[in-house]
């Protein structure tokens, strides 16, 4: 039995598919998106604490519901505009598919809450768009509240 567990991160919403065997077993729709998010609660350039506290708060919302209804896997695929602005902003090539365990996930979002609280964005060669803050915000809580081990951007 083959599972996948496939992420389509939009601007506005995104879409959650559970595959299995090639047969689509779940597909839920979230009223969570990385540009939607962005106007919602990222009004600082970088966002402050503050701003991240409350995007993770209404990602939660939308995430945690779905922990029952997810087949388990240990990988999440993250795919659409959300995926484009992460491999973006790391520097990865368009077309490349970047695999990333919750760890590196985790030093990712470190070097952001640094950004957050004070430490220039330069200095840490992170993109200045609230929508690729907004991504890692949606992509990390996903990982934890939905307990994936690893991501996979394409």
């Amino acid at each position: 039995m083959t599972v996948q567990t496939i992420l389509e991160l939009g601007a506005e919403s995104s879409r959650v598919l559970c595959i299995e065997d090639d047969r689509v077993v779940l597909e839920q729709d979230l009223p969570l998106g990385t540009a939607s998010l962005a106007r919602q609660w990222m009004r600082h350039t970088p966002p402050t604490p503050l701003d991240i506290e409350h995007a993770i708060e209404q990602t939660e919302d939308v995430v945690m519901p779905l922990a029952a209804k997810l087949v388990r896997t240990e990988q999440l695929q993250l795919r659409g505009s959300g995926a484009a602005l992460i491999l973006q902003g790391v520097g990865a090539a368009p077309d490349v598919a970047l695999p990333w365990n919750l760890d590196e996930v985790e030093d990712l979002f470190n070097r952001i809450a640094m950004v957050s609280q004070g430490r220039p964005s330069g200095q840490e060669a992170l993109p200045t768009a609230p929508e690729f803050y907004a991504a890692m915000v949606i992509l990390r809580e996903c990982l934890h509240h939905l307990r994936f081990g690893e991501v996979l951007l394409a």
